[in-house]
């Protein structure tokens, strides 16, 4: 009987494992891809005669630009700054590359022997910002660092690392750190999955889903890393989700709604303040978001409210003349048709500052409760197993 009871507690754990793992569905690029016009990975990165092309040195600007797809940033080359020779407009290394020659994005870095081919961080395209972290463990991820990549997971933004693998980054240099750029975007058990984006297939535009312990070049060790804030997307499965300025500027802040499917809905915000006094939101006037006075449950209008798939701005919200502190916003769609039945739910923060104001979308409760399910089940099959002992 304890033999059963500890096996079927085991199984348990590990089959609940990848169900409470967070994983980010980040779109990823092939540095290396070249079509028939040797399109992106045969043109030139940097400017000022920087030999580099993208397929051999652009790792880098390749994770950024699918971290930017991820973030549905698109950016408009005119066909003057074009490496086609065309305008463009959308996400992918080729575009971002052109961008980042046009507006001073590339810079020169101590290993350039010739112009500036080193990324410019401070000079990336607008709506999403970074927060750059090193790991200290010469193997293997040190707990800090552990704790950052997967704080910035649950929230739902991909980190970018700077890996290496093995004495040396190749045969021809003796750099050590920072030899190859991927993707973190997510987290199986204690095993983090990775977007590599080198293709060894050059007829492939895309990167190689892979983990740490097996990316293209070996088994990879994270050096630095650069967690990419931004207005989180809806994720496959989700109804809706909430998003917030990455850096909300005293006055106006956008509240945007991003829906999976449209439709008509009653909506429903609920605001705890820094004091943890719980509010509802009315739209007044031209999008104003409005704290009611009193805490008696209120639609946003009174009438139901039109979404459509993809972002929809649903008000603002005046920062300006609020207490200092952290908020939380819980909005709830319900069935106009169905009074009281809850159709989907989306959660997110924002921290007014002295000089300053911060704000965050959370997938985390959602996580947290599965985690916590999780080791709730897994605390009863060692209770019972305890328990069975004779």
């Amino acid at each position: 009987m304890y033999r059963r009871i500890l096996f079927a507690g085991l199984a348990l754990l590990f089959v609940s494992l990848p169900l409470f793992s967070q994983v980010l569905f980040v779109p990823g690029f092939n540095q290396a891809y070249s079509d028939s016009h040797g399109y992106w990975g045969r043109y030139r990165m940097g400017t000022n005669g920087c030999p580099d092309r993208i397929e051999t040195a652009g790792c880098l600007i390749t994770s950024l630009a699918a971290v930017l797809d991820y973030y549905e940033i698109k950016l408009t080359i005119p066909a003057a700054e074009s490496c086609t020779g065309n305008a463009r407009t959308g996400m992918d290394p080729g575009i971002v590359n052109d961008w980042l020659r046009a507006h001073g994005g590339y810079g020169r870095c101590a290993t350039d022997h010739t112009g500036d081919c080193c990324l410019e961080w401070t000079a990336i395209p607008a709506g999403v910002s970074l927060v750059d972290h090193e790991n200290r463990a010469t193997t293997g991820t040190d707990s800090n660092s552990r704790l950052l990549i997967d704080h910035a997971l649950a929230h739902g933004y991909p980190v970018i690392a700077g890996v290496h693998w093995g004495a040396h980054c190749h045969g021809t240099t003796a750099k050590t750190k920072n030899c190859h750029w991927v993707v973190i975007t997510g987290k199986l058990g204690s095993t983090y999955l990775i977007t590599d984006p080198y293709n060894r297939d050059k007829h492939d535009p895309y990167g190689v889903r892979t983990t740490l312990n097996r990316g293209v070049f070996g088994r990879y060790t994270i050096d630095r890393f650069v967690v990419v804030k931004g207005p989180v997307p809806i994720q496959k499965g989700e109804m809706i989700r909430l998003s917030l300025p990455a850096a909300p500027a005293f006055g106006k802040m956008a509240v945007t709604l991003s829906a999976s499917t449209g439709g008509d809905y009653l909506i429903f915000i609920q605001i705890a303040d820094p004091n943890g006094d719980v509010h509802y939101l009315r739209r007044m006037g031209a999008a104003n978001l409005e704290m009611l006075p009193s805490p008696v449950r209120a639609s946003l209008l009174p009438t139901p409210i039109r979404l459509f798939p993809g972002k929809n701005v649903i008000g603002w919200i005046d920062t300006q003349e609020e207490p200092r502190g952290t908020y939380t916003l819980l909005v709830r769609l319900e069935d106009p048709h169905r009074s009281g039945i809850t159709v989907a739910t989306a959660i997110a923060e924002y921290t007014l500052g002295n000089k300053t104001a911060t704000a965050a979308s959370s997938t985390e409760w959602g996580i947290g409760i599965a985690i916590g399910a999780a080791l709730l089940i897994t605390l009863a099959t060692i209770l019972i197993v305890l328990a069975a002992k004779p």
